[in-house]
């Protein structure tokens, strides 16, 4: 579901993917969360989000996905993924 938010913010008309950020499961981070700006992903390719260092990043991975300061997508762990 992560995947099909991303793919709306890269290519919807109104939607721009540059304003918003995304937090992932980042083990050894603080809190094992790690939030980024969207500018930081390169590209995507098969499963994952490929960063501008190089990092691979899972789509199960994704928590959440905020633009202009609004949850607009967030994993629930119990019902699986939610759209809002």
């Amino acid at each position: 579901m992560a995947k099909r938010i991303l793919d709306m913010l890269v290519w919807h008309p109104k939607k721009d993917i540059k304003k918003c950020q995304v937090t992932y499961s980042h083990r050894g981070h603080h809190g094992n969360l790690k939030t980024i700006p969207a500018t930081d992903i390169q590209n995507f390719e098969g499963g994952f989000m490929i960063m501008i260092n190089g990092a691979m990043v899972p789509y199960h991975r994704i928590i959440k996905i905020e633009c202009d300061g609004k949850i607009i997508w967030k994993k629930n762990p119990e019902k699986g993924d939610s759209h809002n």
